[in-house]
């Protein structure tokens, strides 16, 4: 579902003969040979455990914002924002990929009860990711500083994230529907 202008970040493999979330996690990880044991696993527990890590700063550092003097509070107030960004990226990459995975079990799958619950998960994470999207796209309408990813282009502008959404809701409204119709 990942969108980008320019060029795609992350396209899943619709023959469904690669776990494309595995190749990511290989690659960004810099681990090529795993010995055959997958490594996205290990990949998502930490990305996972970086957000849990941030939200525990973020706590800090939202109450240091809004206890700045009140000539400095909406300065404090916007790198907050920033820094609540940077966080939905690490929670957004999480679910990238955690999907993109569930997807594959989920192709693999022949047990309609088993197939029911990837696409209860699946759904969830796409819930969690329009939500996320939403409040990127608050942000980085309201500040310019937002939108440049350096190496991934303009990942998180206001049109890339719009049409990110469309793709969410397409995949909400439309895809998963159709998946659960099948199984």
């Amino acid at each position: 579902w990942p969108f980008s202008v320019s060029r795609l970040v992350f396209y899943p493999d619709f023959t469904n003969s690669r776990n494309r979330a595995e190749d990511y996690a290989r690659s960004s990880s810099g681990i090529a040979d795993s010995g055959g044991r997958p490594v996205l696993p290990v990949y998502l527990k930490y990305l996972k455990r970086a957000a849990e890590l941030m939200e525990e700063g973020m706590k800090l550092y939202r109450e240091a914002a809004l206890a700045s003097p009140a000539h400095k509070r909406s300065t404090a107030v916007r790198e907050v924002v920033i820094a609540e960004q940077l966080q939905r990226m690490v929670e957004s990459e999480h679910a990238i990929l955690e999907f993109e995975d569930l997807r594959m079990s989920y192709v693999g799958e022949s047990d309609r009860n088993k197939q029911g619950e990837l696409l209860d998960k699946m759904e969830l994470i796409l819930r969690q990711e329009i939500e996320r999207t939403n409040l990127s796209l608050l942000a980085a309408s309201r500040d310019s500083r937002l939108g440049f990813q350096y190496e991934c282009d303009y990942v998180y502008t206001p049109y890339a994230l719009e049409e990110k959404l469309k793709v969410l809701m397409e995949t909400l409204e439309k895809h998963l529907p159709e998946a659960r119709m099948k199984s």
